[in-house]
């Protein structure tokens, strides 16, 4: 008790540190709390009841290889978004590509359709045809793809 009475001024200044930290550790947990949670937030919830195994992956790649105007496909998945990647030869028109690629909708499920984004991307190994590539997309719950505009091949004249 003497020391407390010896002492107000440090007593009183770091009784009032104390209170002004614990008021800053409860207004940062009200403010930034969202920071915490996963980078999609709950955008993800549910995703484990239609997860896409990796033997379907590889049956969609088999499948899109069976066709002897595909040269490679990959597969990617980001949070809800599943990217396929094909590369066809260089003489495969634009509609032969989007044939191609929407057969690669057939190897998932109705509900895995329903719950993801699909992105089809058509490339040809030739940069020279730039009017690839082209892209798909299908948004989850709705039907078929959307596809990117059409190109043109097109010159550069100033080389």
């Amino acid at each position: 008790m003497k020391y407390i009475k010896k002492n107000k001024l440090t007593v009183f200044i770091i009784a009032i540190f104390v209170v002004v930290v614990i008021i800053g550790g409860y207004l940062y947990n009200a403010l930034f709390s969202q920071g915490r949670s996963g980078i999609y937030g709950n955008r993800l919830d549910g995703i484990s009841e239609v997860e896409i195994s990796k033997k379907q992956y590889k049956e969609i790649k088999s499948k899109l290889k069976e066709n002897e105007n595909v040269l490679t496909v990959d597969t990617d998945l980001k949070g809800k978004i599943v990217n396929i990647i094909i590369t066809v030869k260089d003489e495969v028109t634009k509609e032969q590509a989007k044939q191609i690629a929407g057969t690669s909708l057939n190897g998932f499920d109705e509900e895995q359709l329903k719950f993801y984004d699909i992105q089809i991307f058509v490339k040809k190994e030739n940069k020279e045809l730039n009017d690839f590539p082209i892209i798909g997309y299908k948004q989850n719950g709705k039907e078929g793809l959307s596809w990117s505009k059409d190109r043109q091949v097109t010159i550069n004249e100033t080389e």
